[in-house]
Protein backbone atom coordinates (compact mmCIF):
# COMPACT_ATOMS: atom_id res chain seq x y z
CA UNK A 1 0.00 0.00 0.00
CA UNK A 2 1.26 3.34 -1.06
CA UNK A 3 1.43 6.09 1.81
CA UNK A 4 -1.40 7.90 0.19
CA UNK A 5 -3.81 4.62 0.60
CA UNK A 6 -2.45 5.11 4.49
CA UNK A 7 -3.75 8.40 4.44
CA UNK A 8 -7.11 7.88 3.03
CA UNK A 9 -7.59 5.17 4.90
CA UNK A 10 -6.78 7.30 8.01
CA UNK A 11 -8.59 9.90 6.67
CA UNK A 12 -12.57 7.27 6.72
CA UNK A 13 -11.75 5.94 10.28
CA UNK A 14 -11.49 9.36 11.54
CA UNK A 15 -14.75 10.34 9.92
CA UNK A 16 -16.29 7.19 10.85
CA UNK A 17 -14.96 7.57 14.35
CA UNK A 18 -16.59 11.33 14.74
CA UNK A 19 -20.04 10.22 12.98
CA UNK A 20 -20.09 7.26 15.73
CA UNK A 21 -19.26 9.45 18.49
CA UNK A 22 -22.22 12.20 17.12
CA UNK A 23 -24.16 9.22 17.69
CA UNK A 24 -23.28 8.22 21.16
CA UNK A 25 -23.91 11.80 22.11
CA UNK A 26 -27.25 12.37 20.82
CA UNK A 27 -27.96 9.10 22.52
CA UNK A 28 -26.75 10.50 25.83
CA UNK A 29 -28.67 13.62 25.50
CA UNK A 30 -32.16 11.53 24.69
CA UNK A 31 -31.13 9.41 27.99
CA UNK A 32 -30.53 12.93 29.96
CA UNK A 33 -33.86 14.06 28.80
CA UNK A 34 -35.88 10.90 29.39
CA UNK A 35 -34.36 10.66 33.27
CA UNK A 36 -35.06 14.54 33.67
CA UNK A 37 -39.23 14.42 32.46
CA UNK A 38 -39.21 10.88 34.53
CA UNK A 39 -37.55 12.29 37.94
CA UNK A 40 -39.72 15.68 37.67
CA UNK A 41 -42.97 13.41 37.11
CA UNK A 42 -42.09 11.29 40.26
CA UNK A 43 -41.07 14.88 42.59
CA UNK A 44 -45.07 15.92 41.20
CA UNK A 45 -46.67 12.32 41.88
CA UNK A 46 -45.47 12.45 45.37
CA UNK A 47 -45.86 16.14 45.58
CA UNK A 48 -49.61 15.19 45.07
CA UNK A 49 -49.65 12.49 47.69
CA UNK A 50 -48.16 14.46 50.71
CA UNK A 51 -45.43 13.55 50.44
CA UNK A 52 -42.75 15.63 52.29
CA UNK A 53 -40.01 17.04 49.74
CA UNK A 54 -37.11 15.41 51.89
CA UNK A 55 -38.67 11.99 51.45
CA UNK A 56 -39.72 12.51 47.93
CA UNK A 57 -37.66 10.70 45.35
CA UNK A 58 -37.11 12.01 41.57
CA UNK A 59 -36.22 16.23 41.12
CA UNK A 60 -38.51 19.25 41.24
CA UNK A 61 -38.38 21.52 37.96
CA UNK A 62 -35.20 23.05 38.79
CA UNK A 63 -34.78 23.88 34.63
CA UNK A 64 -38.75 25.41 34.87
CA UNK A 65 -38.99 24.00 31.65
CA UNK A 66 -40.50 20.62 32.09
CA UNK A 67 -43.84 21.81 30.44
CA UNK A 68 -42.62 22.47 27.68
CA UNK A 69 -39.47 19.51 27.52
CA UNK A 70 -41.90 17.19 28.84
CA UNK A 71 -45.31 17.17 26.97
CA UNK A 72 -48.36 15.59 28.20
CA UNK A 73 -46.45 15.03 31.76
CA UNK A 74 -48.98 13.80 34.19
CA UNK A 75 -47.96 12.84 37.78
CA UNK A 76 -49.34 9.06 38.71
CA UNK A 77 -52.32 8.89 40.13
Amino acid sequence: MSARTYSITALLVIIAGMAWAATLDADDQETRYLRYCNDVAVWAAEEARGIPPEHRTGTPDYRGNAAEMCPGMRPAP
